[in-house]
């Protein structure tokens, strides 16, 4: 049986908040320093690995810096993967369908309350009864 008191105990929270911290500097790293170290078009087909070769690095470390250093790595991976897997295998998984990306099966074109702007939700039609 699982217990909540093993979950929650300071160790894995500071497990878990150390992969969050690493995949937000997965993030902070391909955006502002691979720019700077990939200056060539050629070698920018490398730029997904430079996340992955810093959380190696920083894994090496103890305590949170090897959780965030696994956070980065993870990041890393997924953006390699999406940026490498063909298109169909994507979407297969539910990364991605077609051009829009996904997040829990939910697109950009649905709605999550059944609102819709273009629905007039005073006009007749609006499913009010007549009493």
């Amino acid at each position: 049986m699982i217990k909540v008191k093993n979950i929650l105990k300071r160790d894995n929270l500071m497990s878990a908040a150390g992969l969050g911290v690493g995949s937000i500097a997965a993030e902070v790293v391909s955006s502002k320093v691979t720019p700077m170290i990939l200056k060539s078009e050629a070698a920018q087909k490398y730029a997904p690995a430079v996340p992955i070769l810093a959380g190696m690095l920083i894994q090496t470390g103890t305590g949170i810096t090897k959780s965030v250093g696994h956070g980065m790595i993870a990041n890393g991976v997924a953006n390699l993967a999406k940026e490498f897997l063909p298109a169909t295998f994507q979407e297969q998984m539910g990364v991605k369908m077609g051009a829009h990306d996904v997040m829990m099966g939910v697109t950009g074109q649905d709605t999550l309350m059944g609102h819709s702007e273009s629905f007039d939700y005073t006009s007749g039609e609006a499913g009010e009864m007549d009493y």
